[in-house]
């Protein structure tokens, strides 16, 4: 079943203007989880030529709805961005005819412009086209794709080390909420707070025009040296005064360094237990030893550490069970397994069973959260968690 679970953009707060598009998303919602069969037509004006976009031919385009307004069969739900939706049960008679009299004024490549779509079969194609028109993916798309960079060299590291040792790495620390996001269940609910030092953005200063990628060694120095700034940030009384709940995202040597020893010794009675440190899978993967002692030192601090997967593929290779973590933290992306699919299924049964042993995160559009609900997650973090929080 595809999104089984769709009241994504009602959960989070819909933007000025949404109210059709929350609808419709909630209207989905209820269709796949009923197993009902509905059909939908969509009509995206953006995917129209220059031609058809002058308000003279889209008022022409638009006309082919007004009889859809008018039937009692139909129920008709308008976008943000001019954009149109109708839902009709089966057999979906008036649907077909408004699309045929609407793609016959089209051109061939302007056929994306409207479509027949059926649910629950194609729940997620439905959802693709309400965050078209709430313009949810237009900054994904605009994102430039990053330039490969040249291999760092030793003494570049050891300057930018230097340099890190008197640097304020506050602009390069990165706060995110780990929030409870259930179908039905309201605005999201913060959990623990998530801290981290964006290592590409550190680098992109200190080293500018290098991938350390090519590098894993001297990667692991440099990271080693971000870490302890970030732990030592941590360790000073005005900083633990008010902390919540909290997460860190380490390597596997930052878990036994003096910094975060100390930090261990500061760390609020109240609190023991409250910290969750993450390391990442492929580093666990590539240091399996130094990864069990980590791992160990933690619990017996009292810690939580979790597996930190930026592909599924990862935890395929190395499931949680097998690395003696019950959290896990999955990134979303585009090239995780659709629903349904053996991919899917296979991931599914590598994570915990635990809801709220699953962090996803990179959460900035509606569909990631749908997906997660569908494989049993209920713990999100991203852009759209935060801007909705």
């Amino acid at each position: 079943m595809i999104l089984a679970e769709v009241p994504v953009i009602g959960a989070l707060g819909a933007p000025p203007g949404a109210a059709g598009a929350v609808s419709l998303a909630a209207l989905v919602r209820e269709t796949v989880a009923a197993g009902v069969e509905r059909r939908v037509l969509v009509f995206r004006p953006s995917r129209l030529s220059a031609q058809h976009r002058r308000p003279a031919q889209l008022a022409l385009l638009r006309e082919g709805w007004e009889g859809l307004r008018r039937t009692s069969r139909t129920r008709v739900f308008d976008l943000p961005r001019a954009g149109l939706a109708a839902v009709e049960g089966l057999p979906g008679h008036h649907l077909a005819a408004a699309h045929q009299a609407i793609a016959g004024m089209l051109d061939p490549q302007e056929a994306g412009a409207v479509e027949l779509l059926r649910l629950p079969d194609q729940a997620a194609a439905v959802l693709s086209a309400v965050e078209e028109a709430l313009g949810l993916d237009a900054a994904m798309r605009a994102a430039p794709a990053p330039l490969p960079g040249r291999a760092p060299e030793g003494a570049a590291i050891g300057q930018a080390e230097r340099a890190l040792l008197s640097a304020d790495v506050t602009a390069f620390l990165r706060r995110r909420r780990v929030c409870r996001l259930v179908p039905g269940g309201g605005a999201p609910d913060p959990v623990w707070e998530d801290r981290r030092v964006a290592l590409e953005d550190v680098c992109a200063a200190l080293l500018p025009g290098c991938d350390l990628a090519r590098t894993p060694w001297l990667a692991r120095r440099f990271r080693r040296s971000i870490d302890a700034r970030l732990l030592a940030g941590l360790c000073h009384a005005e900083e633990l005064r008010g902390l919540g709940p909290l997460s860190l995202t380490l390597g596997v040597d930052a878990v036994t360094s003096p910094e975060f020893l100390r930090l261990d010794a500061m760390w609020p009675a109240a609190l023991r237990g409250a910290l969750t440190v993450a390391i990442g899978a492929e580093e666990a993967a590539a240091d399996p030893a130094g990864f069990a002692f980590a791992r160990e030192v933690l619990l017996l601090r009292g810690h939580r550490p979790m597996l930190d997967a930026p592909v599924a593929g990862a935890l395929l290779a190395l499931p949680p069970a097998r690395a003696g973590t019950r959290l896990v933290r999955l990134r979303w992306s585009e090239g995780l397994p659709a629903l349904g699919t053996p991919g899917a299924e296979a991931l599914r049964a590598a994570l915990p069973p635990d809801a709220e042993a699953v962090v996803l995160a990179g959460v900035d559009r509606p569909a990631a959260i749908a997906w997660g609900w569908e494989m049993g997650i209920t713990l999100f973090q991203g852009r759209l968690i935060e801007s909705r929080r």
